[in-house]
């Protein structure tokens, strides 16, 4: 499906969306788990959807979207979005966006982890069917483009995220040096530091409140982790309690709740402690204690 839109300035927007549904999925990766989609046409360009092994992990696969041929000069302001289909249920479903000036012929874009998508469970991987969505969208205005910024000389990162990524690098100096000592490309950097970054900016943005009351919110970070987990870092122990405590919000409701029932008891109970011992206290108002094996004429000095 292909649109042309016209903005109030002239500028020509042609929007691209090319579903590619692979069939018999399982036996044809026994064959070989490199597959390309049909080719379709965006703007002056021909267009095709990578699936195939990651370069240097058999245990991710990569999926990609291929621009033109090996001869094509590509040069161009676009906005791609790739979407990896969740089948059992949509909000699950993976997706990457890229807004930049592109000159690279390969684009990876969803990186996942091969045991994950093909498990049944997953929903990615359905009657040995899984579906993926391209959406093209080509604008010769630089403007509509979002501001992406250098990050350390490694990779190019959308501004809301850089300083929030230079402080935990700062503090985790391993999180470059993990991708880097494994010689990835820059798009694998860039999208490694891309999913930590939506990770920290989630925390940091997102209240309390927002994870009890939205099941949505859950399902986001727990799909931004998985991203992350994705890319192998060295060392997340620093933030995954983090994450793990934010995922299991509704849990903290059920204690804090059971917490403060107790905690009312506990008040009620020393109230009642408390009235008790007033009650006691005035009973003892002349109160003569006695020996109950004591006589009668127990004080009688001369019986």
């Amino acid at each position: 499906m292909e649109m042309e839109m016209e903005d109030q300035k002239g500028m020509v927007e042609t929007i691209v969306k090319f579903t590619w549904t692979i069939n018999n999925f399982l036996a044809q990766r026994y064959q070989d788990i490199h597959s390309e989609s049909e080719t379709f046409f965006a703007g002056s360009h021909t267009w095709r959807i990578d699936f195939c092994p990651d370069d240097y992990d058999d245990d991710v696969v990569e999926i990609c979207l291929l621009v033109g041929n090996s001869n094509t000069n590509w040069n161009q302001y676009a906005s791609l979005k790739l979407s990896l289909i969740n089948q059992a249920d949509d909000k699950m479903t993976k997706t990457d966006s890229l807004f930049e000036d592109f000159h690279e012929r390969r684009l990876p874009m969803i990186l996942m982890d091969t045991d994950e998508f093909c498990d049944r469970k997953s929903g990615f991987l359905v009657n040995d069917t899984c579906i993926i969505v391209a959406e093209v969208s080509l604008n010769t205005n630089a403007s509509c483009i979002k501001e992406l910024i250098d990050f350390k000389g490694v990779a190019k990162i959308e501004k809301d995220y850089v300083e929030l990524l230079e402080k935990a690098c700062l503090k985790h100096p391993s999180l470059i040096e993990s991708l880097l000592k494994r010689n990835r490309s820059q798009r694998f950097i860039e999208q490694g530091f891309t999913a930590l970054g939506r990770v920290l900016h989630f925390l940091k943005t997102k209240k309390v409140k927002d994870m009890l009351n939205d099941d949505a919110a859950c399902k986001e970070l727990q799909g931004l982790w998985d991203e992350v987990e994705t890319v192998r870092f060295d060392d997340l122990t620093w933030l995954e309690p983090h994450v793990k405590s934010a995922l299991s919000m509704k849990v903290y409701m059920v204690k804090e709740q059971m917490v403060t029932k107790l905690k009312g008891n506990v008040v009620d109970l020393e109230d009642r402690v408390k009235s008790a011992k007033r009650e006691l206290k005035i009973a003892e108002k002349d109160f003569d204690k006695r020996d109950l094996n004591d006589a009668l004429a127990h004080g009688i000095s001369y019986l």
